[in-house]
């Protein structure tokens, strides 16, 4: 299936190849219908690309004599902050989707093979979810090769650390790569377990492409999947808090994969999990909504520090 950006470089790609097309021409080459075609061409040049069409029988559209997409050049690191800066945007600015898309656009366009193929893997495999402050979102040399190789569907060898300590050496198929809170997490089948496992991405200590393939199940969620792990993982604490909102009015407010949702008439209940109570006191407060924690005491707590930090502040 091709993504709407695609088309829009494929447009910019086949009238600076050929000069001149037809909108029958075009239709047939991004195999979608004419008024397709149309509407892509209006973004296009609301971007500001120059793209002249003549009605009638002979017509067709062409960019304007003498325009050319100016060249760029980045270096591997750039590109992946490009296109990490340019997701994590769009994380928190859902609004500006427009204007990012164009800048992906148009970035994308001029890029060479090599890193239009990087930038292309990182838009792919990479996941944001609920993506806090103190997250690295720094280039990493693992995040491009993990990224590299769910996108080429190749398997990793690598050395990992437990969080016990102990090193180990294992082959696995990464299927997915989620930033989640702060920390990178890569879930992956281990073929050392023979079993899926979620794996720290600051915790791997070298790895390698391997020319080893793996498929990856179509429908396998990364996001779902590494949040069930961490639920199950020590140090990780099951949070219930009781919204007192009706359900539907809490889901406009409250992410799918934030929480677990479940109604109770006037009230709905939210299950959630994470490592840190403090977070979630921060977001239960600019939720703006009376609620009830359930469990755990960590929470509570974490509410209490909150409230006197606010009432100090007041105070000043």
């Amino acid at each position: 299936m091709y993504h709407p950006t695609t088309r829009l470089l494929s447009i910019l790609e086949l009238l600076q190849s050929r000069g001149e097309m037809t909108g029958s021409e075009l239709a047939q080459a991004l195999e979608v219908e004419e008024r397709s075609v149309r509407r892509y061409v209006m973004m296009l040049r609301d971007m500001g690309i120059p793209i002249d069409a003549e009605r009638g029988r002979y017509g067709g559209y062409s960019l304007r004599p003498g325009f050319r997409l100016p060249p760029l050049m980045f270096s591997s690191d750039e590109i992946t902050a490009v296109v990490m800066g340019l997701m994590l945007a769009r994380e928190f600015s859902p609004a500006a989707f427009p204007a990012l898309e164009s800048a992906s656009a148009k970035i994308q366009r001029v890029l060479p093979g090599e890193l239009r193929q990087r930038a292309d893997a990182l838009r792919a495999t990479l996941a944001l979810n609920h993506v806090r402050a103190g997250a690295r979102v720094m280039p990493d040399a693992k995040i491009n090769s993990i990224s590299l190789a769910i996108h080429v569907s190749k398997c990793l060898d690598m050395a990992y650390v437990s969080a016990g300590g102990d090193e180990s050496r294992r082959t696995v198929a990464p299927y997915a790569l989620v930033l989640h809170g702060t920390a990178w997490y890569m879930p992956a089948f281990c073929h050392w377990r023979r079993d899926m496992r979620v794996f720290r991405v600051d915790r791997i200590r070298a790895l390698s492409l391997s020319e080893r393939p793996f498929e990856r199940p179509t429908d396998f969620d990364g996001v779902k999947f590494v949040l069930n792990a961490l639920a199950r993982m020590p140090g990780t604490y099951a949070f219930e808090v009781l919204l007192h909102s009706p359900i539907g009015t809490v889901r406009e407010l409250v992410a799918p994969d934030m929480a677990i949702l479940e109604d109770r008439g006037a009230s709905t209940l939210m299950r959630c999990y994470s490592d840190d109570p403090h977070w979630l006191a921060r977001y239960l407060a600019r939720l703006e909504m009376p609620f009830t924690v359930v469990e755990t005491e960590e929470l509570r707590a974490a509410l209490r520090a909150l409230a006197d930090e606010i009432l100090e502040n007041v105070s000043r």
